[in-house]
């Protein structure tokens, strides 16, 4: 008979800790050598994961294990019981029923009595046990969830890691704080997009600004695509109300028990308790934002789009303009209010003459802006900008390496940093509002190219009055007089 050749494996998890000390590692490994030693065998290895969960088998000690029977070096395998071996049933019962037999492997549970080289009646009852330990997990993560939830919906933060701009209050257990050195970037992220109008034009800004993304300052320098944002990274953001100061959570969850793999939520799943820190951008910049993101991502059910959709609004009673088709095959627009009997007027507009008013009002902020900068004078402002923001970008560098040298203390540090930082986003804003309002200019004689990006880019609503009037109003800021 082939001298056993025995690796002792020992897991445990943070759920089997509730389970006392008869679970415990020392114990695990006490009781299995005693098995040994009263058989005569000796012990070649010994396998441990100690904090990892049963319900997968991706564990170092156990995939150390398995390296070492495909290598021959351990034919007989001893755990406590079955549920060390793992608590998925399905994965449990392909290593009993295939993975060691097929490699002449003999194992072991030993307080169950179960035993491959012995058969027996302990095979009849495996399944049982291995539906039992799979449905123990099952039910442990039902109840962690549920405590989860409970704390979430009182309004503590219960994540490992706070989102970008925030940090763990180190004083009150739950509670976030800004972090001093990520939170500004939340508050430039959202100026920049109210700017730009553009969820990829805003992810483009920062990346050319040298912003780190969130994974960076999560995990440091990225090995790919470092600094690189995408409109995802931004939308996330933007729609995350913990930054107006409502705690967020349950955005995403785990498909299951089992699986690591997360689903995005739906809105209304999510778990939003008011007010329960501090703010990193006002509740009316974060509530235009949401306008802007529903602007630009609106489709209509049925039909095609039109270019004003969404933009347009009645100024009597603040509801959307929606469109009627003509006998003559004109489009109006009419108030959406007052279609339901819930606007006391009943104006409407040609959809042609509000966007001939629109196109109009840009040609004359197009001719203002031609008087005030010609084009030398134009460039020369756009080359003293991109100057100012080259110069406040090193500036901020020269800060990080005085620090490091010792030469500035933490609190210096951050109030300078905080300077360079704000001087720099003056710096940018000033430079996008120039390019839009070039932009405004070019597109004013032939709006009709103009696109709905475009559109909503510089546009930010329009108002109708009942006595046919329109008040525009852009997204960047009309050139002064003078």
């Amino acid at each position: 008979m082939t001298e056993p050749r025995v690796g002792l494996y020992l897991r445990l998890s943070r759920e089997d800790e509730e389970e006392g000390e008869s679970q415990s590692i020392a114990n695990q490994r006490e009781y299995l050598r005693q098995y040994a030693s009263a058989r005569g065998w000796s012990v070649a290895a010994i396998y441990t994961d100690d904090g990892y969960t049963g319900t997968n088998f991706d564990r170092p000690g156990f995939l150390r294990l398995l390296a070492d029977v495909e290598a021959g070096r351990i034919n007989t395998v001893l755990t406590k019981d079955l549920s060390r071996l793992g608590r998925d049933q399905i994965g449990t019962m392909y290593y009993y029923q295939i993975y060691f037999p097929q490699r002449r492997v003999r194992y072991i549970a030993v307080s169950e009595g179960i035993d491959t080289g012995m058969g027996g009646s302990g095979e009849l009852i495996l399944p049982f046990l291995a539906a039992a330990n799979d449905f123990y997990t099952a039910d442990i993560s039902r109840k962690v969830r549920t405590a989860l939830e409970v704390r979430k919906r009182s309004g503590r933060f219960i994540g490992a890691q706070p989102p970008m701009g925030y940090r763990k209050d180190p004083e009150t257990p739950g509670r976030l704080i800004p972090d001093p050195e990520t939170g500004p970037v939340i508050g430039l992220l959202f100026r920049t997009f109210l700017s730009c109008g553009s969820v990829s034009g805003t992810a483009r800004a920062l990346t050319a600004g040298g912003i780190p993304t969130p994974s960076q300052y999560k995990k440091g320098p990225q090995s790919r695509f470092p600094g690189l944002w995408s409109g995802t990274m931004v939308r996330r953001v933007l729609t995350n109300p913990t930054y107006a100061g409502h705690l967020t959570q349950n955005r995403a969850r785990k498909v299951g028990y089992k699986v690591e793999k997360r689903v995005t939520l739906p809105r209304e799943d999510w778990i939003v308790v008011p007010n329960t820190h501090q703010p990193l951008v006002s509740q009316q910049v974060f509530d235009r934002a949401q306008e802007l993101l529903a602007v630009r991502s609106y489709a209509p059910r049925t039909g095609s789009s039109h270019l004003l959709t969404g933009l347009a609004f009645c100024g009597g009673c603040g509801s959307p303009m929606t469109y009627v088709r003509g006998r003559g095959g004109s489009c109006y627009m009419v108030c959406q209010g007052s279609r339901r009997g819930g606007c006391p007027s009943s104006h409407c507009m040609r959809e042609d003459a509000v966007i001939e008013t629109i196109r109009r009002q840009l040609a004359e902020l197009a001719a203002g802006i031609s008087r005030q900068a010609e084009p030398p004078q134009e460039q020369s402002r756009g080359e003293g900008e991109s100057r100012a923001i080259d110069r406040w970008t090193e500036a901020a560098g020269l800060l990080y390496r005085d620090r490091a040298a010792g030469l500035l203390t933490e609190e210096e540090f951050r109030a300078l940093l905080g300077a360079a930082r704000r001087a720099r986003e003056a710096a940018e804003f000033c430079r996008h509002q120039a390019s839009v309002a070039r932009e405004a200019a070019r597109q004013a004689e032939a709006l009709e190219r103009l696109d709905r990006d475009t559109l909503t880019a510089l546009v930010e609503r329009v108002v109708v009055h009942h006595d046919k009037t329109l008040e525009v109003v852009f997204r960047f800021r009309r050139p002064e007089a003078g």
